[in-house]
């Protein structure tokens, strides 16, 4: 007698193959529905689609998944049900892209980036030509829906009420498709939200190994720094791309000062990003000067720029500034260029190693940014990308004596 077969679940959110609605898919339900498919094949009928479909994921579900649905939360403090293994993906942040790569998720699985995804084909080539969703800030919610995603990964608390209103927006209009945020920038989180990421996308075991090798970096900073007595910790003035435009308190840039045992001289100004007095600077005298570029005015450096000119004019400007061959910086040559690419994002930790060398030069005389750089490009983003001969990260490559 021919077994029964299924009712397909493709389309409707069911658990796959769990034929009683007991949220379980039982022995019995997974043989019934192999049998079911090799006797129609057998009789050269053919199986359609969706009991294909509801076949590979049931199989999936009652092996790697212990028989039922697995239960994900993220950072948001949401919990999402997933019935099916991802395989439709839509990655609107450039981040939670980049620590899929890390965790070894299929890039054939993604169906559509975000815009600042496509933006950066150097870093990102397998994406090129995906379809275009947008950016988190203004999503192109009909592209989203059109390319029928199991899942779309959005911020969590990065964008405020804009994550929630994205998330709503795409559900309203499809409610079987899941939305899942992480921020993925943050040094304080990055760890913890890489385990809640691998969950999701069942890569459990790369994401404790990737997670080890970040914490270990991170630990080489603050386990040696944590020493250091706080009135004999170097003054640090970081500035951004616009001149004099610094940071403090409240600001991701403050905090990896701190991390790799900086005091930041305008710690206590407001807001967090000041615009400060020139001659407020002179005053601090700081041990070190940290100027970023890869942003607004200073856009240029990074993985997509061979060429140290600009970087080098930069620096050239910053250290024949009126005034500032009095300061401390200036005159031991410890005025620094750091490029954003290694600074945000979850290439932080390799920005605070550099930190942490230009501030203790004798603590973290054995550590080497620029190699540790290359091996998560090299084991973690799979890549073949050299940072020796490629890109514009830092300036001076070595500290000036």
């Amino acid at each position: 007698m021919a077994a029964a077969s299924p009712v397909s679940a493709a389309d409707s959110g069911a658990l796959p193959l769990d034929v009683n609605g007991d949220a379980q898919i039982s022995t019995e339900e997974m043989t019934v529905s192999v049998l079911a498919y090799m006797e129609q094949t057998y009789a050269g009928a053919g199986a359609d689609a969706g009991q294909y479909s509801d076949l590979i994921d049931g199989a999936y579900v009652y092996t790697y998944w212990n028989k039922t649905a697995k239960t994900i939360p993220d950072s948001s403090g949401q919990s999402v049900i997933l019935t099916r293994p991802i395989h439709r993906a839509v990655v609107m942040n450039g981040e939670a892209a980049e620590t899929m790569r890390s965790l070894g998720f299929d890039s054939a699985n993604v169906v559509g980036v975000g815009k600042y995804i496509l933006d950066d084909p150097v870093f990102f080539p397998e994406y090129a030509g995906l379809p275009n969703v947008g950016s988190v800030w203004s999503p192109d919610y009909e592209q989203i829906i059109s390319l029928s995603p199991d899942v779309v990964f959005i911020y969590a608390d990065f964008m405020d009420s804009k994550g929630d209103e994205i998330q709503e927006t795409i559900q309203s209009m499809n409610p079987a498709v899941h939305v899942l945020r992480y921020d993925l920038f943050s040094p304080d989180t990055y760890a913890g939200e890489v385990e809640l990421l691998a969950a999701a996308i069942d890569r459990e075991e790369e994401g404790a190994r990737f997670a080890s090798f970040y914490t270990r970096q991170m630990d080489t900073v603050t386990g040696r720094v944590a020493a250091i007595p706080e009135d004999e910790r170097v003054r640090v003035y970081f500035e951004g791309a616009d001149d004099f435009k610094s940071c403090a308190e409240g600001s991701g840039y403050h905090d990896k000062i701190l991390i790799a045992g900086g005091r930041n001289i305008f710690g206590n100004a407001t807001p967090s990003y000041p615009v400060v007095n020139p001659e407020s600077v002179l005053f601090g005298n700081p041990g070190v000067v940290v100027k970023l570029q890869g942003t607004g005015k200073l856009d240029f450096g990074g993985y997509g720029d061979d060429d140290t000119s600009k970087t080098i004019g930069v620096y050239e400007s910053l250290i024949t500034r009126p005034g500032w061959n009095t300061i401390a910086a200036v005159k031991e040559g410890r005025v620094h260029i750091i490029d954003t690419d290694i600074f945000g994002g979850p290439k932080h930790f390799i920005g605070i190693l550099y930190l942490a060398t230009w501030f203790y030069p004798d603590l973290f005389a054995d550590v080497n940014p620029e190699e540790i750089h290359q091996e998560y490009l090299t084991t973690y983003q799979h890549s073949t990308y050299d940072v020796h001969s490629q890109g514009v990260f830092v300036y001076p490559v070595t500290p000036i004596v």
